[in-house]
């Protein structure tokens, strides 16, 4: 009996080493995204916290300004998620409490000597996809009027160039913004004045 057993689990065995596994459905390279941030302590807010772009955002390589519609919309996205977490925009360095200074490439942060000095943050996704690109966001902020970062994040994700309708790469780049603001903290409400 115990024979006629072990035979039956062993014949068992066999027939589960030689059925196909089933594999998940593929990712989609597009939905991926690595971020990384870094906070100090000095990066204190409050209800009251005010934020001021130092600059727009600017689109490192692109010397021609194909870019530049993509500039606007990745920071107004970038823009809207801090707003989504009760921030606030002034239009002066004087009346803000933090500057914010964001940059875009294709390519990875790896590849920018000067930029990874400085942001000394690397993310990376899991691997390459064929046919992809990948593009980097970096945010910088730091108490108004001073070049002291007190926070600062990088993001890469998978790009498609040429092959996304431009609704659907403006979706992307807001998509984008609230990846890599995710570790900012979200405002109480602010007191009624």
């Amino acid at each position: 009996m115990l024979l006629k057993l072990s035979q039956c689990l062993l014949l068992a065995l066999l027939l589960v080493a030689c059925a196909p596994i089933a594999k998940g459905p593929k990712q989609d390279p597009l939905s991926q995204a690595s971020a990384v941030s870094v906070a100090l302590p000095e990066f204190v807010t409050t209800p009251e916290t005010t934020l001021h772009w130092r600059s727009d955002l600017r689109w490192l390589d692109d010397p021609q300004g194909r870019y530049k519609r993509r500039a606007e919309v990745l920071q107004q996205g970038l823009q809207k998620e801090f707003e989504r977490k009760g921030y606030r925009f002034v239009p002066s360095s004087d009346a803000a409490t933090y500057d914010v200074v964001a940059i875009a490439l294709l390519g990875t942060l790896q590849e920018q000597e000067k930029l990874e000095s400085v942001f000394r943050l690397y993310p990376s996704l899991a691997k390459p996809a064929k046919g992809y690109g990948v593009g980097t966001v970096l945010v910088a902020i730091a108490p108004a009027g001073t070049s002291d970062i007190v926070w600062r994040g990088a993001l890469e994700v998978f790009t498609y160039p040429g092959h996304l309708p431009v609704e659907q790469r403006y979706e992307r780049l807001e998509w984008a913004a609230s990846k890599l603001l995710a570790s900012i903290p979200t405002l109480p409400a602010a007191a009624p004045q």
